[in-house]
């Protein structure tokens, strides 16, 4: 079952359990409302990784991820192969390109901003069980629930009571 409840609604019932992403997310897809579990990656440079995690069955998880560089590291054919494996959403706290043609795809985007250059050498990234984004602490596993109002972080237990019947 689906989490349906809005996010500010969370975070006025569940305070001292949400963690907010709080930065100025710029969604990109037309899908405003996408939760998940999250995998998480950490880029230093190179989109190899998160291109690679994207390619895997989703099963409805949220990628996370985090970037030291400027340039871009999500396109649109990372935003192909994430709607067409089923991954809820992806979360960049950095920058992606390609926007016109990510904007029709049927997954959650959300990211920092645009850049017209995308990031192609460096050192990769690695997929890592926790990382600070956007000032608070995630794990994999927490989830990651995003709307209008923003992006939060829950953990799985009240995840799991988010999508009780």
């Amino acid at each position: 079952m689906p989490i349906t409840v809005p996010v500010a609604d969370i975070c006025d019932a569940h305070r001292g359990r949400v963690r907010v992403l709080d930065a100025d997310w710029r969604a990109f897809t037309t899908v405003a409302k996408f939760a998940g579990p999250a995998r998480l990656v950490a880029l230093h440079a190179a989109d190899r990784v998160l291109s690679d995690m994207l390619k895997e069955p989703g099963d409805g998880a949220v990628a996370l991820a985090t970037v030291t560089g400027r340039n871009a590291v999500f396109g649109d054919g990372m935003a192909t192969n994430a709607e067409a494996n089923g991954w809820a959403g992806v979360v960049i706290e950095g920058a992606v390109c390609d926007v016109a043609l990510i904007r029709p795809r049927q997954v959650g985007v959300r990211a920092l901003r645009s850049h017209p250059m995308f990031e192609r050498a460096g050192p990769e990234g690695d997929e890592v069980a926790e990382m600070s984004v956007a000032g608070v602490w995630v794990r994999k596993g927490d989830w990651i629930i995003a709307d209008e109002d923003g992006v939060i972080a829950v953990d799985a237990d009240l995840a799991a009571n988010l999508r009780a019947p």
